[in-house]
């Protein structure tokens, strides 16, 4: 009997309890607010590698046809957004591809380091139930926002990602899939190009089109083979997985190497290690230690600190170790919650239930300088001051005074209410899995844990007044 039901539920699926898509002409109108009543002049590429005209047309020609190839709905929708701002058609695709020259980030902030820090840690270390992936974001760009997408046909996902946006730097569909990057090692000029995608785009890309991590890694590779991706002069390092597979991805634009997490834990920061990609790598051997510091700061609190002393590792523990700043021997190497670092989230991967229990703990802006936020992957209404970048940017102003969003005793206390909220509704959610077979289960769990994420906001809010 339970089989059949869970047979059932499945059968429900991607449309389960998810809301349906934005209304995307008065989504950007809404809160786009940078883009409003500006004559958008598309950049020419990055200073280091100047565009001719004519380079400039032909790069942009293979974009729109590998766009068109691997997700032609989105080369509809930069038309639409060429026609709500009253542009030129074809000029948010030009943007999409090379930005917009005359669009700057929000803030005088400093130039970002590009120090990613990921890691998962498998089931066997987190009490069976769930897998944990985590990113730290370096970069810049403000305010961050909750991204929802679900568009028809498509699977359905939340990210993590710029407010003026629709790509998410990481994020998780409805099939319980999780999607991030962290930059690579520099590499030769033959390993790079400049005609494909960005990282943001493919992440949406693989997350729209993938039911499984497996699926993602495939068509990942797929991308790549294509000449279709960019990511300057760098590689890109991928963190895909589901409640079934994880997997670690390596590549330039000539090269991909895939291989599975089976269990334990890993961090990673932005070097290459794969042997088969590393024979490509021009990173120094001073970059190769500051990189393995910050894995080395994560594992030692994670897995030393905390799976030794509790035999588990949580979503709280990661929010602890996302915040680290420093290193214990007073290493001066970039740490991996940084000047930089500018949004963070820890995908919890539920394995009975994926599609309908996972959850992603999100901040908008340093960890150091917010709380984390369960955003269930049902989510069906986001906040608007999530939305419109108010509640990015108050965290935003305490980064760059360098404040914490409370003092660290009232943070733990507040996070740990959060959690274990979030917690009771998804094991409210999982009882009536089990055990109901009606017609309704899709809305009511989606309402429980709805309802459980509305509470922990408005306590989030009223908590930091």
């Amino acid at each position: 009997m339970r089989l059949l039901t869970i047979l059932f539920l499945m059968a429900l699926l991607p449309k389960w309890g998810v809301a349906g898509d934005i209304d995307l002409a008065n989504h950007i109108k809404k809160y786009w607010t940078r883009w409003h009543n500006r004559k958008i002049e598309i950049a020419d590429g990055d200073k280091r590698w100047p565009l001719t005209p004519e380079l400039k047309a032909e790069r942009l020609e293979h974009f729109k046809s590998m766009l068109s190839k691997f997700a032609p709905h989105i080369v509809e929708e930069t038309y639409l957004i060429d026609k709500t701002f009253g542009w030129k058609k074809g000029t948010y695709l030009g943007v999409l591809r090379f930005g917009a020259r005359n669009i700057k980030p929000l803030a005088d902030v400093p130039k970002p380091e590009h120090e990613c820090t990921s890691w998962i840690t498998m089931d066997n270390m987190t009490g069976g139930k769930e897998i944990i992936m985590h990113k730290n974001r370096d970069s810049r760009g403000r305010p961050i926002a909750i991204q929802r997408r679900a568009v028809p046909g498509k699977h359905a996902w939340i990210g993590n990602g710029p407010q003026y946006g629709l790509s998410p730097s990481q994020g998780i569909n409805d099939r319980g899939v999780v999607v991030m990057m962290n930059a690579g090692d520099a590499l030769p000029e033959a390993e790079n190009s400049q005609y494909g995608f960005g990282v943001f785009l493919i992440c949406r890309i693989l997350l729209e089109e993938s039911g499984s991590a497996e699926d993602a890694v495939k068509l990942l590779e797929k991308i790549i083979y294509s000449n279709a991706h960019s990511h300057v002069e760098c590689g890109s390092i991928w963190f895909i997985g589901d409640a079934k597979n994880v997997y670690i991805v390596e590549h330039s634009n000539r090269k991909l190497v895939a291989k599975k997490v089976n269990s334990g834990f890993i961090a990673r920061a932005n070097a290459f290690h794969y042997p088969e990609m590393q024979i490509y790598s021009l990173r120094s051997y001073k970059s190769l230690i500051a990189h393995s510091r910050r894995e080395f700061a994560i594992r030692d609190y994670l897995v030393n600190t905390q799976w030794r002393k509790n035999g588990v590792i949580t979503a709280l523990d990661n929010a602890a170790a996302s915040r680290i700043d420093k290193f214990p021997d007073g290493a001066k190497d970039y740490p991996p919650c940084g000047k930089s670092t500018i949004s963070a989230t820890t995908f919890v991967i539920d394995k009975e239930y994926p599609e309908f229990l996972s959850t992603a703990y999100m901040v908008f802006a340093s960890p150091a300088s917010s709380c984390y936020l369960p955003v269930p992957i049902t989510l069906r209404e986001i906040p608007e001051t999530i939305l419109d970048g108010t509640f990015s940017m108050r965290s935003f102003d305490l980064m760059d005074k360098k404040q914490p969003l409370l003092p660290a005793d009232k943070l733990a206390v507040l996070e740990k209410r959060l959690y274990e909220r979030h917690q009771a509704a998804v094991e409210k959610v999982r009882v009536l899995l089990r055990t109901s077979t009606g017609h309704t289960v899709k809305d009511d769990a989606a309402k429980i844990l709805n309802d459980a994420f509305a509470e922990n906001f408005k306590d989030l809010q009223a908590s930091v007044k």
